[in-house]
């Protein structure tokens, strides 16, 4: 049985396989201009970093084109994305979601402002050095007012700019912060 797609788990899928990429790269220890030279001149660093962060759409194509040059599955890449979103299951926005603390902190969209200050806030206590945070739906509702969104504009930013998924939360211990 087929599920009616809409925009925000398509948006959600989509920020999810621009992260997935990314993560690819970072784990492989790659620059930008090292998998743009692996593409044969077909994908331009610029152009890659557009696609990573989400600010350009990504085609089938040049998914495939990424996916190679980073010895990837597309395949495996998409289920992993799916995966990471729970295909529509989440939809309004009761599960819990796990952000990259550094992701937060040096992403410059003005958006963030205030959910960098409220994770300042958060670790003046605790002190960590970056790591992940699994922010409950509460939470996810006091930073949407805060940003002057709604919860799921917010959880959409913040999965798109700092969003983990099963293959990168294996990597750390990840803190749980409610509201």
């Amino acid at each position: 049985m087929s599920q009616a797609v809409d925009s925000w788990s398509k948006e959600m899928f989509a920020a999810a396989v621009c992260r997935l990429l990314r993560d690819s790269r970072r784990r492989q220890k790659l620059t930008q201009a090292q998998v743009a030279a692996r593409t044969g001149g077909l994908i331009s660093k610029a152009a890659l970093a557009n696609y990573e962060t989400g600010h350009r759409s990504l085609r089938v194509d040049v998914l495939w084109v990424i996916a190679k040059a980073l010895g990837e599955n597309i395949g495996n890449l998409v289920a992993s994305a799916e995966r990471g979103i729970g295909h529509r299951q989440d939809a309004d926005g009761s599960s819990p979601i796990t952000i990259d603390i550094e992701e937060i902190r040096e992403n410059g969209d003005a958006r963030l402002g205030p959910v960098r200050r409220w994770i300042e806030l958060q670790h003046g206590i605790r002190q960590p050095s970056g790591g992940v945070m699994t922010l409950d739906p509460g939470a996810i509702v006091a930073l949407s007012a805060l940003m002057g969104v709604s919860p799921l504009e917010c959880r959409a930013i913040l999965m798109t700019v700092a969003g983990r998924f099963e293959q990168s939360v294996s990597h750390s211990i990840p803190e749980h912060v409610s509201a």
